[in-house]
């Protein structure tokens, strides 16, 4: 393993990519933090799926993550860099060695570490798959954020049986018409586990009118 130094990362329950960090995301600048090659298949694997590390690995990389903190440095207990040679990410795990966070680097840091990865070899890495990430997590932060305020809103609207209100949306959405509550409100939450397109757009619009009041 080697060392990358004097980057900035912003951990988070899912990975995303540095254009969509927010004002109030905790941001790290680390002071130095290990960088492991892999193959693809096992970047892929590691991207894919929440996995956990074998005691070995967590000791070797235990309080190597250092971060400035105010006037002193502090440790990341096991975060460290994953790279391919193509892409880069860092992941944070707790103390049983599963994933919990993931980064992104800004991109003339990860273009910086995809340069020097090229001198490093692979390592073999012991890990165990424990379960798919949640499709939803490898969507956009505006993909998510629109998908939990349509949800949240129309079971509103379905518990409030505004059948109005609902028919109105199902229509605009669908181009035809239903008076089965039951049915327009498991159709429009169905079209959310598909790809986020215009028509979603269009439904999240027509909720944030009909909301207008309210802050989205």
């Amino acid at each position: 393993m080697s060392y990358v130094y004097d980057l900035v990362l912003n951990f988070n329950n899912d990975l995303y990519e540095f254009y969509e960090w927010k004002k109030e995301d905790v941001v790290y600048h680390i002071k130095r933090i290990h960088l492991i090659k892999v193959d693809s298949k096992v970047y892929n694997e590691i991207l894919d799926n929440v996995v956990s590390f074998d005691d070995e690995f967590l000791l070797s990389i235990f309080n190597k993550c250092e971060y400035y903190s105010n006037k002193s440095i502090q440790s990341i207990p096991y975060a460290f860099l994953l790279t391919d040679t193509y892409r880069v990410m860092a992941l944070m795990l707790d103390s049983y060695g599963k994933t919990v966070k993931y980064s992104s680097l800004l991109l003339d840091e990860e273009e910086y570490v995809l340069d020097i990865c090229n001198k490093l070899g692979e390592i073999n890495l012991n890990y165990k798959i424990i379960k798919k990430r949640n499709k939803c997590e490898f969507k956009t932060r505006l993909e998510r954020h629109i998908i939990k305020y349509i949800k949240k809103h129309l079971k509103n609207d379905y518990d409030k049986k505004d059948i109005n209100k609902l028919k109105y949306l199902y229509y605009e959405y669908f181009n035809e018409q239903s008076d089965d509550i039951e049915y327009i409100y498991k159709s429009l939450i169905s079209e959310l586990d598909k790809d986020i397109g215009e028509k979603q757009y269009h439904l999240y619009n027509l909720i944030k009118l009909s909301y207008s009041s309210k802050t989205v």
